[in-house]
């Protein structure tokens, strides 16, 4: 018998032994040791104990809200908030001691968990409207309960505790005894500062969604201050570091102003331990970094979030390593194989990089028209003479045009070449190589002075249009920060000399003569190549005129060089302003009939791109026409919504607004309007000023408000915005305190409001000037101090 037989055959040494099988009746009812002092859940005999018995079906009914309740706090992420709120509001609170027990529980998740306080108050924002009534017909909502929870635990005295245990340290005898209350009081401390910091900071997230109001927050950072220990001072800090920037923008910045002051003072004397004094330090250099922190807030983050920041930390991992290996292949030319590497070309390539150029520039550069020549001939065999002859009379004038500047454009290149006529030290298919390691590496790392010194290492000046070209075609139809950073390069080999500008200009015709091709693949191949061509046109690149005559050269014939020109300016107009880009365009003596097609009108062509600003002021007075004040008003509301800035919107004044206008009442008091309406953030019926913003187009007011007149306009526009509106508090005060600090309006200007009797201005005026009594104060209170 064979030895898997036998083995299958006996019994598993499992099924040898037979299990037994006890029985067990019980004779009699068993119960469970009851402790004298048993653990209870503190749902139970807490905050939310009822004196109801357990059966009672309303105390059951409130403990099942709490357990669903506890649920749903236990699963809040920024994602799934809007889904937990409604399943919240689904839930039967009907009962102001079910609302209280909700926000006890959510009061005391927020302050366990600090670093979720933004998302527990972005959930208390959206339940601070549910309510309940009493038996008595009185009104409880979410907001008010939890307002008086979190004062609650603001004003909690926490030193009498501490006391009482201190007490009981004190009185005790024993080493062990000693010992255990010693940790006990450590623990009670530590938990006191935790929950109020916590507290603290969960303020600072209710007070920037608006749940808080200004005076609440400052009563809080004046009794923190008053207190002055180091629990105290250290929940001022997370507390102004919360709530500082949009305390600054409100009407209580002199209550930051103050607190401020005492901080410093601490700091100076050093009343209190390192590290509070550093933790002040930074809070004021906060403020100094206009409330931009150092270091990035480490909150709860969304999957999608969590995910970007994994693949650009992958991004910048694997850039590393291309970075290393292009150092070596240019810094370790000592090592034999580098030698035998770079001697090759000298032994084998020889006779074809004497060749080579012949070779591709004849083909590349020479046979590009001759294509195009064969399609006119095809065109013209199959029956289309009237657009043959307008494209040879656009070739012709195009020619004509090519002529005419050269000797002025060999001139500029004369002057500013730095052409060797030595011997390149690479070859084309080297130079190409190297090329693209050098541009890789700087679109990864954005290392300009590197990328400038690699280029000035290659050592083959007579080959860098390769280098040209090679860096537009790699980023040509990649994204616009890309391309920017790209033209950027390019414009400063011209401005230190690495790139001669005849072999910028040699590269950018292999681009520019392949665009009727490439427009098929890349529609938007005009777009592309303005925003790699408009960082040559800035200081140290090449002049306007040679550049848009250069490349206007065989785009002409096609009748898109000025397709190409518009993107260019309206590129440029983003770095400057569209004033100094006109006075470019007319110091370089360009005009548009020399780039469009003979039958293109070119007044029509110039406004329907916008670009009005080329043209000569005496032609531009000609074509603008009168708009409405509600004509100006959406135009000027457009600019402003879309963020533009003010030279944009002084360009589209200037260039749509004759003198007359600009110069009116209507259009005074329009501009006010438009841009003072843009600075307000509002919340329901809460109402300031963005002093940021503020700041910014004040700017732009005081360049139309340059006499008492005008100023007296835009404060009467004021007053009748402030009717519009219904009279919000304090919006007026802040508008005229933003307008004298910024010296938008001066102190004659106010005074002259105040007194004005028009009959005409009179509407609204008693409530407006009641509204900003305690400004006038200021300003006679000012006036006696200067006298």
């Amino acid at each position: 018998m064979s030895t898997s037989t036998r083995l299958d055959s006996e019994p598993r040494p499992s099924e040898q032994i037979q299990r037994k099988v006890i029985p067990w009746k019980v004779t009699a009812d068993l119960k469970l040791h009851k402790a004298e002092n048993p653990w209870e859940s503190s749902v139970r005999t807490g905050v939310h104990s009822c004196a109801k018995p357990e059966n009672d079906p309303e105390q059951v009914k409130t403990q099942v809200v709490f357990k669903l309740f506890r649920g749903i706090l236990n699963r809040v992420t920024p994602e799934k908030l809007d889904i937990l709120v409604n399943q919240v509001t689904e839930l039967d609170i009907d009962t102001k001691e079910r609302l209280s027990g909700v926000v006890e529980l959510t009061f005391e998740k927020a302050i366990s968990e600090p670093s979720f306080s933004r998302v527990y108050a972005k959930m208390c924002q959206s339940l601070k409207m549910l309510t309940v009534h009493t038996p008595d017909g009185l009104k409880v909502t979410f907001n008010k309960l939890l307002l008086l929870r979190c004062q609650k635990e603001f004003e909690k005295d926490k030193d009498e505790i501490l006391k009482k245990k201190q007490e009981e340290l004190e009185a005790a005898s024993g080493d062990q005894e000693k010992k255990q209350l010693t940790e006990e009081l450590e623990e009670i401390k530590y938990k006191a500062k935790r929950e109020s910091v916590s507290n603290l900071k969960f303020l600072g997230e209710l007070y920037k969604l608006k749940m808080l109001t200004d005076g609440i927050a400052c009563d809080c950072i004046t009794k923190l201050l008053k207190d002055n220990d180091e629990v105290s001072l250290e929940c001022l800090c997370t507390l102004v570091s919360a709530i500082g920037k949009q305390l600054e923008l409100g009407i209580r910045k002199t209550c930051l102003d103050k607190c401020f002051d005492q901080m410093k003072q601490i700091v100076t004397v050093k009343s209190t331990s390192n590290r509070i004094c550093f933790m002040l330090q930074d809070v004021l250099e906060l403020r100094l970094n206009k409330w931009v922190p150092r270091h990035k807030d480490q909150g709860p983050k969304t999957i999608g979030e969590i995910r970007k920041e994994a693949n650009l930390e992958g991004q910048r991992f694997n850039q590393q390593p291309h970075r290393r290996e292009h150092r070596w292949f240019n810094q370790q030319p000592d090592r034999p194989d580098n030698q035998r590497f770079n001697q090759q070309p000298d032994r084998r390539d020889n006779q074809r990089f004497n060749q080579q150029p012949d070779r591709r520039d004849n083909q590349r550069f020479n046979q590009q028209p001759d294509r195009r020549d064969n399609r006119e001939f095809n065109q013209q065999s199959d029956g289309r003479d009237n657009r043959q002859l307008n494209q040879q009379s656009d070739r012709q004038r195009g020619q004509q045009f090519n002529q005419q500047p050269d000797r002025q454009v060999g001139r500029w290149y004369q002057h500013h070449s730095t052409f060797n006529s030595t011997k390149p030290s690479l070859t084309e298919e080297q130079l190409e190589k190297k090329s693209s390691a050098i541009i890789k590496e700087y679109l990864n790392i954005n290392d300009m002075k590197e990328a400038l010194q690699c280029v000035q290492e290659l050592k083959s000046t007579q080959l860098l249009f390769l280098f040209v070209r090679k860096g537009l075609e790699y980023t040509l139809d990649r994204n616009a920060t890309t391309r920017e950073r790209m033209g950027l390069l390019l414009h400063q080999l011209i401005k230190s000399g690495i790139l001669p500008p005849e072999q910028y200009c040699k590269g950018l015709q292999g681009i520019i003569e392949e665009t009727e091709d490439l427009a098929i693949d890349i529609p938007k191949i005009w777009l592309y190549l303005s925003e790699l061509l408009t960082p040559m046109l800035l200081e140290g690149g090449i002049p306007m005129g040679v550049l848009f005559r250069e490349i206007s050269k065989p785009l002409i014939p096609l009748g898109t060089a000025g397709v190409l020109l518009v993107h260019i300016l309206n590129g440029l107009c983003k770095a400057m302003s569209r004033e100094k880009a006109g006075i470019m365009w007319k110091e370089a003596g360009l005009r548009w009939k020399d780039f469009l097609p003979e039958d293109e009108d070119v007044h029509k062509f110039v406004t329907e791109k916008n670009v009005e600003f080329t043209l000569d002021k005496e032609t531009k007075e000609s074509q603008k026409k009168k708009l409405s004040s509600a004509e100006q008003k959406k135009e000027l509301d457009t600019l402003i919504q879309d963020k533009a800035d003010n030279h944009t919107i002084a360009d589209w004044i200037e260039n749509n607004l004759d003198e007359q206008q600009t110069s009116s009442n209507t259009f005074i008091r329009t501009l006010t309007t438009c841009i003072c309406q843009s600075t307000i953030i509002s919340d329901e019926n809460y109402y300031i000023v963005d002093h940021d913003l503020m700041r910014q187009r004040a700017t732009l007011l005081k360049k139309y408000l340059h006499d008492e007149e005008k100023q007296l306009q835009a404060l009467s526009a004021l007053q009748v915005l402030m009717v519009q509106m219904d009279h919000p508090s304090q919006l007026l005060r802040m508008f005229f305190d933003c307008l004298y600090d910024f010296d938008v309006i001066t102190i004659r200007t106010y005074y002259k409001w105040e007194l004005n009797k028009n009959p005409g201005e009179q509407q609204g005026k008693d409530v407006a000037l009641q509204s900003v009594t305690n400004f006038f104060a200021w300003l006679h209170d000012l006036k006696a101090a200067n006298r």
